[in-house]
Formats: structure tokens, sequence, C-alpha cells
């Protein structure tokens, strides 16, 4: 069964009639709106129309939370339960959106252990899950280039204490020390997570926060392999720019022809 194919907002900005017509005449089935940069209004009629306005530009989408300021797992309880309550927030619009999903990132900025505080990061992820759970939305975490989330171990651990699914990131696991130093491979990584991988984001590598195009199928085949093996079948193509998300669509194409 082909995968369902989005992309990330960030390429087009907040121009919602762009996107719209960009889902379509490049016969995408949705977009993620990445909500780092376009945070949602506090006031209800606000925010109500802002997603209504998303609605109608997508059918179908995934949502990616904030997290330049947001640490659910500091060791300062004070900023953990700020983030958990904001957090709880964009779960509940990610529910009204009707969103396939809602991501979020764990350990940002390769946040150091002195900083951290793992009971907490457990407890407040299994906080939100059950909020999600509650409110009918998947939450996702994603491994990240740096940090916590960057090793199998270290992410293995955390989806095994929590059962929390996963979006699957090839370009941080690419760029990640533990596939850069040859501790293991992206497909080796993929494997080695035990819950569901609900949903990937696709393209080749990160460096200095900069997404890099598969410059040939076989850059990303293996994994894309690894994704149809596990089952997961929403694939959102993460590129920043036009021209990037172009020639990574042009590689996925040749991989779908291809199976």
């Amino acid at each position: 069964m082909r995968p369902q194919l989005l992309f990330c907002q960030t390429a087009f900005g907040k121009n919602l009639e762009c996107i719209r017509e960009y889902i379509s005449t490049h016969a995408y089935d949705g977009v993620e709106w990445a909500w780092d940069g376009w945070r949602l209004m506090v006031p209800r009629e606000r925010r109500r129309r802002r997603l209504n306005d998303l609605r109608q530009a997508s059918r179908v989408s995934s949502a990616h939370a904030p997290y330049t300021d947001l640490e659910i797992g500091h060791r300062d309880a004070e900023h953990a339960a700020a983030a958990v309550r904001i957090l709880r927030d964009y779960i509940d619009a990610a529910g009204e959106l009707g969103a396939h999903h809602l991501n979020i990132h764990v350990g940002s900025y390769g946040l150091p252990l002195e900083e951290l505080s793992w009971d907490g990061l457990v407890r407040n992820l299994g906080n939100l899950l059950e909020h999600a759970g509650r409110r009918g939305v998947c939450l996702t975490v994603e491994n990240l280039t740096h940090g916590l989330t960057s090793t199998p171990d270290w992410f293995t651990r955390l989806l095994k204490a929590t059962g929390a699914p996963v979006t699957f990131d090839f370009g941080h696991a690419h760029g990640s020390a533990w596939v850069q130093e040859r501790h293991g491979s992206v497909v080796e990584f993929l494997n080695a997570i035990p819950t569901p991988v609900v949903a990937a984001h696709i393209y080749f590598t990160e460096r200095n926060d900069t997404h890099f195009v598969p410059e040939k199928l076989e850059d990303i085949s293996p994994a894309l392999d690894g994704l149809a093996a596990r089952g997961c079948d929403f694939w959102v193509l993460e590129l920043h720019t036009q021209e990037t998300l172009e020639r990574t669509r042009k590689i996925v194409d040749e991989y779908l022809a291809a199976h």
C-alpha cells in the first residue's frame, strides 16, 4: 500500500493558500504543521478560527509541538511543569484539528544530564500520553541528533518506560554521533525501537540544524525498506525549502515506483 506523503509547512511559511495549492498540484496527501515557529493563540475563539483555517488548507495533517523553550524532562520542576501544561494545550489543539498525530521533542538541543531529571521525564511523558489518550490524540516522541534520544540505548529505555510511539527522523539518526562514529546504521537504530513507529521524517541527514537532501536512492532506500517492514505508512518530507523538498520527493517517487 502506498504510504501517505506529507511535507513540512516550514518550506512555505504561513501561506495557507500556497500550501493548499501545493498539496493539490504535487499530489501530496497533506502537510505537517510546525508549531515551534508558529504558536497558537490563547484566546479560544481566535484559536478555533486558526485551527479551522488549517483544516481547510489540508484535509490530512500532523502537527509538531513547540520545543525551543519547552522541556518536560528539565531538572527544574517548575520549568518542567510549565512545559507539561503548555503541551497539554497543544494536545487539545491537535485533537480539535483532527491531526494524525502530535510529535514532541524531549531533551532538545542536547540537554546535558546535569539539567535532566530522568524520573521527571518519565513521569511527565507518561502524564502527557495519558492526557493524549483521553483526547483521542496519538502523541509521538522523536529521536534527535544530540542528547538523550540520539542513541538507541537511551531512546529505547525511555520508550520501554513509557510505551510512547515514535516519529522516526532519518536525518537525526544519520547525523547522530552513534551513526557517524559507526556504532550502527540508521536501519539498526530504527529496528531497535520497541514501540510502534507511527510516522517518519524523511530527508538524508542533519548538520548544524540544516536538513540535507538524499543525492541518490541508495542514501535512504534501506531506511524506507525498514519503515515498510515496520508498517509505517505516514511519511513527512521534512525539508525547509521548496527546492530541497522537490529534490527529495523525486528520490521518494523513484523508490515508490520500484515498490
